[in-house]
């Protein structure tokens, strides 16, 4: 497996013609947030002030803690990169029919789609990683501060807790790869779940149940505990930085919540494992039960 990991992290990060997976991934990274903070140097400009006529703009410049800056920098793009990654790796291998030709055994199969499981979850660190260190060097281009700084147990906390619901949506994403074997399905799977339209939709059947589907009343509470419990609600609570792991279950979900949750920081983190390891189970599930 180790040598499968190798390979893998060779094949993604082939310098020649940067055509690697990983290099044109972070050169999209990097010029989105240059835009980004370019943007906001300038509307903060007084060039922009003389052009727009003296009308000023609230960029924020003072954000509450370090992580707070971090999480409204690359919450969304690093998780939705780091899918399409996997994703886009895991298609190669039907691609070129590496997955039947590589392996005949069935044990060397499973092992192999474990490895992916594990590559997912690399490739979500140095993503996370990397785009931290682009975000934080664009702060100091910025002149942006921070309120507070994060205690270590925060900081060590908000990167696990950011690195492990990555890493379960970049998981959740290879079993739209495995199901479907569909590139496009695979990408559209990948992005509904990156726009966060299943807690959506979840919260909705909850919100309705007393209503016209009065019948799912009872069933509201469970609604809402399957909300709560995805990874894109977890990554949506760490925008609120490292504090979230001093702020107490009503300061997220108020203070009588219908859903069944834990301490906001502990959840974020529990979040991440469960998801790993219910994807990580259905897709070892397909890849049993398909010839794939």
């Amino acid at each position: 497996m180790l040598n499968l990991i190798r390979a893998d992290l060779y094949r993604i990060t082939r310098p020649r013609g940067l055509r690697g997976s990983f290099w044109q991934y972070t050169l999209a990274l990097v010029v989105a947030y240059a835009f980004v903070i370019g943007m906001m140097i300038f509307a903060k400009s007084q060039t922009y002030a003389e052009l727009s006529g003296g009308n000023t703009v609230e960029i924020p410049s003072d954000f509450s803690s370090y992580t707070a800056y971090l999480a409204s920098m690359m919450l969304g793009i690093v998780s939705l990169c780091v899918s399409f990654m996997s994703a886009e790796h895991a298609l190669q291998d039907f691609k070129n029919g590496y997955v039947k030709s590589v392996l005949s055994a069935r044990a060397g199969r499973l092992s192999l789609f474990l490895e992916r499981v594990l590559l997912a979850g690399i490739i979500a660190a140095i993503m996370v990683v990397l785009s931290a260190v682009v975000v934080t060097a664009g702060a100091f281009i910025g002149g942006y501060t921070y309120a507070r700084i994060d205690a270590p147990l925060e900081l060590l906390g908000w990167f696990a807790g950011f690195w492990l619901n990555t890493w379960a949506m970049a998981v959740i994403s290879l079993v739209f790869v495995y199901a479907t074997r569909v590139s496009p399905l695979s990408y559209i799977g990948a992005f509904i779940l990156y726009s966060g339209v299943v807690p959506m939709f979840f919260r909705g059947l909850a919100h309705s149940s007393g209503g016209v589907l009065s019948v799912l009343e009872p069933l509201a509470p469970v609604f809402e505990t399957l909300a709560a419990w995805m990874p894109t609600t977890a990554l949506s609570n760490l925008e609120a930085g490292g504090q979230l792991f001093s702020l107490g279950v009503a300061d997220v979900w108020g203070p009588a919540p219908q859903a069944l949750v834990i301490a906001p920081g502990i959840q974020a983190l529990l979040t991440g494992v469960i998801w790993i390891v219910i994807a990580c189970a259905v897709v070892l599930a397909i890849s049993r039960k398909r010839d794939i």
